[in-house]
């Protein structure tokens, strides 16, 4: 004896209405998504950077990576840590 899986289904549960919701779900989840994207931008547009060895303020951090150590554009130096405080 073979069963159809849609036998499985209770006679008052609408396959048509589950789709739908199913729909709604991914529609829920695609804008809140959406709208964590924005937040998180939005709140990182506000982040400034602040060199501790020059006091100068900018948008992103002024070191890169060299050799394992933080080079500073700025001041042209090496260092241990990275001169940057973000505010």
């Amino acid at each position: 004896m073979s069963i159809n899986c849609l036998e499985l289904i209770p006679d008052h549960v609408d396959i048509e209405t589950m789709r739908g919701v199913d729909h709604m779900k991914k529609t829920i989840v695609s804008v809140g998504l959406v709208l964590a994207v924005l937040a998180t931008s939005a709140f990182g547009a506000g982040q400034k950077y602040t060199c501790r060895e020059t006091g100068k303020t900018m948008d992103k951090c002024c070191c890169e990576m060299k050799d394992g150590k933080f080079y500073c554009k700025l001041t042209k130096k090496t260092y241990d840590q990275c001169c940057c405080d973000m505010k």
